[in-house]
């Protein structure tokens, strides 16, 4: 969309022509529901672990309680989130 060179710039820009598209004009790796619920349980993963590690002094307990966790959190969140 070309302007005048006097007329003052819109203030809103033109949306990207997808939502799901990146700058350089590649789709996106991920969808920002994905992102979230993978980001979500790795934090809550991470939590269980470091806390069954600092209760049971057990690197293999804390390791899968921490797996389980996030992957129980993974399955409820896309559950969950719409």
């Amino acid at each position: 969309m070309a302007r005048d060179q006097h007329s003052p710039a819109s203030a809103h820009p033109d949306p990207p022509s997808t939502p799901g598209s990146a700058p350089g004009g590649k789709p996106a790796l991920l969808s920002q529901r994905t992102a979230l619920i993978l980001f979500i349980a790795v934090v809550v993963g991470i939590g269980v672990g470091v806390l069954t590690f600092f209760a049971e002094k057990s690197y293999p307990k804390a390791v899968l309680a921490g797996v389980v966790a996030a992957a129980a959190c993974t399955v409820g969140l896309h559950s969950l989130i719409d």
